[in-house]
């Protein structure tokens, strides 16, 4: 197991590392679709960083933890706050892209640098503020002996409210930032499928624009193939969260299925998106035409 987590760990830092330093590094891979995916590689690379460690330390080792009620606090904001922000990042993403396809002329005046620069900053402060109440939930325990004695050196960050709170957290968290992007995505990504095909009109706005680009067919495929591996990706992390916050009663099958849903969470999460962003990164390096053969040079984009 620490072999496979080390394998994960490796991949996924370099991985979401070479998206973030394409992108910084070349200006024209500066576009307002990258910037959302520099922003998910962001949040995978602070969970890598900061969270996988404590993860497999306490895989290994249930306590203590090692840093005190602040680092617990910490600990549950970072995953809770990264999950959320990838949630809305990529929501985000597709709202644009939907916007680009079905309106090209408005898309190219209101999609600037400077605007997804403040779209993804308050996405990020709004996950910040809903990632509150599951990390006002958990806390410090210590561990006792059945004569009521305390373990030394027992302290463990769990949760420390009553359990039906933090289940309806949970699920509440799930369906508003999971199912429901997930689902306004999958009208998104259907309507503009609809709006592409068999669209000839296409064709002829793209060879107008002398530029070596990927067409907005392209484009909209590859940004479609990175939401449904971010869903498969994300969906383990929430059915595991939901699974513990339906079983009333713990079994040994229900552990063991619980147990094996966390691996295979972890091991989605970290592995497949990397890639597929990398992938995403270079495929959105397009900016759709606009009638009128309007020209970049006279767009502000910054």
């Amino acid at each position: 197991m620490a072999l496979v987590y080390s394998v994960i760990f490796l991949v996924g830092v370099v991985g979401n590392f070479l998206v973030c330093l394409v992108i910084l590094k070349h200006r024209g891979m500066k576009t307002p679709t990258n910037y959302y995916l520099f922003s998910l590689a962001v949040s995978d690379l602070l969970v890598l960083l900061f969270g996988m460690p404590l993860e497999v330390y306490e895989m290994w080792s249930n306590y203590p933890f090692l840093l005190g009620p602040a680092g617990c606090y910490l600990k549950t904001a970072l995953f809770e706050t990264v999950c959320l922000a990838s949630v809305l990042s990529v929501t985000t993403l597709s709202v644009e892209r939907y916007v680009a396809i079905r309106h090209p002329f408005r898309a190219k005046l209101a999609s600037t640098r400077r605007r997804a620069l403040r779209t993804i900053l308050a996405l990020w402060l709004l996950s910040v503020l809903f990632s509150l109440p599951n990390t006002g939930t958990h806390g410090i325990t210590l561990q006792h002996f059945p004569n009521g004695t305390m373990v030394p050196g027992s302290a463990t960050c769990t949760v420390v409210v009553p359990l039906w709170i933090y289940n309806w957290i949970v699920q509440i968290t799930s369906l508003l930032f999971y199912v429901l992007p997930m689902g306004v995505i999958s009208v998104l990504y259907y309507l503009m499928g609809l709006r592409l095909k068999g669209d000839e009109s296409l064709e002829v706005e793209e060879m107008a624009v002398n530029v070596q680009r990927p067409s907005r067919k392209s484009v909209t495929k590859m940004l479609f193939v990175l939401v449904i591996v971010f869903a498969i990706c994300w969906a383990p992390f929430h059915i595991d969260r939901l699974f513990f916050s339906f079983v009333v009663e713990w079994t040994e099958p229900l552990a063991n299925t619980f147990n094996l849903i966390h691996v295979v969470s972890a091991s989605d999460m970290y592995v497949l998106s990397p890639p597929v962003k990398a992938c995403g990164c270079v495929s959105a390096d397009f900016t759709p035409p606009v009638p009128g053969g309007l020209q970049k040079s006279e767009i502000d984009t910054d």
